[in-house]
């Protein structure tokens, strides 16, 4: 963690109602451990999303004409815009073992390929696994990734990470003493 990160994160232990015991105690691992486990409910977007998770949300047969060729330029046509769909999703997959999620121009590019489809009969509008799409690519935070985020950390509004992964108790350790070992937090 950056020395900016660390300044952070001691006024998050120091502002913790659930961290009280433990910095009586000055318990850095079991800050540790508590900065790593799962907020309730705090949701972000996944920087790298596996391409399997992608292609299982994808409704695939939603893509492609429900109606039977019959030779006008309105069949012609929504398939032509089926494939345009297609097309852009396999552009944005093709090649790669992820995606990241918390970039809006990459989730812009997945929602317009896969919603508005005019597949259905007649022509009518179907999505090919968006709303799927989305849940699959946003996971829960832990309490340390919380508070870096930025965003609401709602399912319907993730919140974007700025530092994923682990605290380790050097850098609690880093954030409750200082440099001479005096207890910096509550």
């Amino acid at each position: 963690m950056t020395p900016e990160q660390i300044t952070t994160l001691r006024a998050a232990i120091a502002a913790d109602a659930n961290l009280v015991a433990l910095r009586a105690a000055k318990d850095t691992q079991g800050i540790c451990d508590y900065l790593n486990g799962p907020t309730a409910g705090f949701v972000l977007w996944q920087t790298a999303v596996p391409i399997q998770t992608v292609y299982d949300s994808i409704t695939w047969a939603n893509l492609t004409p429900a109606d039977a060729p019959d030779g006008t330029a309105t069949w012609t046509n929504r398939a032509l815009c089926c494939q345009g769909k297609q097309f852009n999703i396999q552009t944005m997959l093709q090649g790669r073992d992820s995606i990241n999620a918390t970039k809006a121009n990459v989730r812009a590019g997945l929602q317009d390929g896969l919603t508005q489809i005019p597949s259905g009969v007649s022509g009518a509008n179907r999505s090919a696994g968006w709303t799927t799409l989305q849940t699959a690519m946003q996971r829960l935070a832990t309490v340390a990734e919380k508070v870096f985020a930025t965003g609401t950390g709602t399912t319907g509004s993730p919140a974007i990470p700025s530092f994923e992964g682990l605290v380790q108790v050097g850098e609690v350790n880093a954030a409750c003493f200082s440099d001479s070992g005096v207890w910096r937090v509550g």
